[in-house]
C-alpha cells in the first residue's frame, strides 16, 4: 500500500464495541480514509448506491441480512473496490460463500491491530490476506467436497434460511446459554442477542428456544460440523433439554435426535435420559431401535444395565412386534 494516496474505506458492522473498534484501526493509519460506516444491510445498501469507496470491510452477519448481498452489490457497483470479511465465524459455508461473492481476504475479529493493518495492506497491494484459522476451513472445504450437510434448508435465491450470526446464536441456544451468556460470549449486546432470537423465530416459525433447536436441527441449520461454543458452567444437561421438548410436545424419537446432535450421546446414554424422563420401557425400547439401528439384543443388554429386569425387556422388545 502506497502512502501516496489516501484509500476510502466504508466499515460495515452491527455490533457496535466492534464497529468502534474497526472504525479506531482504520482511523490510526495515515494512508487510509474512513468514509463511512453502517450497522445495517440497508443502510449499506442505500450508502453504496451514493458513495464511492476504495475497500469495503464488512461483517457477514447483519440484523437485516447477509454481507454476503453487500459484496455481490459492492462487485457491481463498485468494481475496482477491495473487499474484505471481518467476521467470527470460521464455518466452511461463511468462508467460501464469501469468496464465491466476491471478497479478497477473510479475516477474524479477533485477530490483534497489526494484524488487521497489515491486512488491509496486503489487500490493496492485490494480495488476498486471509487467517491461518481460516485456510483450514477452506482446505476443508476443497478435501469434503461440500458447503452444507444434505439436508441443510435453502431459499428459493440459494440463501441458507439463517444467517451466520444467527446460526452461532442457535447453536448457543442448543447448549443451553442465556441470552447474557451469548451476549457475553460473542462480545455483543443483550439487546442484539434478543434480536437475533427474534428473527431466528420467525425464520424457523417457532414461539421458543426448544422448538427453534430442533426446527433448526431438522431443517439442516444446526449442525455437528458447526463450530462448537466454548463450555459454560451453566449449559442444561441432557435431561433438562429433553424434559423441555417433551413438554413441548415432541415425541421420545424426536428428543433423541436432537440430544444426539447437543450432546453427542451413545445409545446407552440416550436410553438412560428417556428413564430418567419417566418413559416407559416400551418407549425406550422403539427410540433406541430406530435412531441407532442397533440388534434388539443389543438394546435388551442396555436395559438391563439400566436396570429393567429380564420380564420388562422381553416385553419391551414384543411389544414392537
Amino acid at each position: 500500500m502506497t502512502a501516496e494516496k489516501n484509500y476510502r474505506v466504508f466499515l460495515v458492522e452491527d455490533d457496535q464495541g466492534t464497529l468502534q473498534r474497526m472504525a479506531d484501526i482504520v482511523r490510526s493509519q495515515p494512508a487510509l480514509s474512513l468514509v463511512g460506516m453502517a450497522e445495517t444491510y440497508r443502510d449499506a445498501s442505500i450508502w453504496l448506491n451514493d458513495n464511492e469507496l476504495d475497500v469495503l470491510l464488512t461483517d457477514l452477519g447483519l440484523p437485516d441480512g447477509n454481507g454476503k448481498q453487500l459484496i455481490e452489490q459492492t462487485r457491481k457497483q463498485h468494481p475496482k473496490a477491495e473487499i474484505m470479511v471481518i467476521s467470527r465465524f470460521g464455518d466452511e459455508n461463511s468462508v467460501v460463500e464469501a469468496i464465491k461473492a466476491g471478497s479478497s481476504g477473510y479475516l477474524l475479529k479477533d485477530e490483534d491491530e497489526a494484524h488487521i493493518t497489515n491486512a488491509i495492506r496486503q489487500l490493496l497491494d492485490g494480495g488476498s490476506p486471509i487467517s491461518p484459522a481460516i485456510a483450514r476451513y477452506i482446505l476443508d472445504y476443497f478435501q469434503n467436497g461440500e458447503v452444507a450437510s444434505s439436508n441443510a434448508s435453502e431459499l428459493p435465491n440459494g440463501e441458507t434460511l439463517l444467517t451466520p450470526k444467527e446460526k452461532l446464536v442457535l447453536q448457543y441456544i442448543s447448549r443451553g446459554y442465556s441470552n447474557k451468556e451469548i451476549a457475553s460470549s460473542l462480545e455483543i449486546s443483550p439487546h442484539t442477542v434478543a434480536s437475533h432470537i427474534k428473527r431466528i423465530y420467525r425464520k424457523l416459525e417457532v414461539n421458543s428456544r426448544n422448538e427453534a433447536v430442533f426446527e433448526g436441527w431438522r431443517m439442516g441449520e444446526l449442525s455437528m460440523h458447526q463450530q462448537q461454543p466454548k463450555s459454560s458452567s451453566s449449559q442444561k444437561d441432557p435431561q433438562q433439554i429433553g424434559q423441555a421438548l417433551k413438554e413441548g410436545g415432541k415425541s421420545a424419537e424426536e428428543i433423541m435426535d436432537v440430544l444426539q446432535l447437543v450432546f453427542t450421546l451413545n445409545m446407552f446414554d440416550g436410553m438412560k435420559v428417556l428413564q430418567q424422563m419417566e418413559y416407559s420401557g416400551t418407549e425406550i425400547f422403539a427410540t433406541a431401535k430406530n435412531c441407532f439401528e442397533t440388534e434388539d439384543k443389543q438394546i435388551i443388554e442396555q436395559m438391563l444395565a439400566l436396570g429393567f429386569n429380564h420380564e420388562e425387556a422381553l416385553q419391551a422388545m414384543l411389544d414392537q412386534i
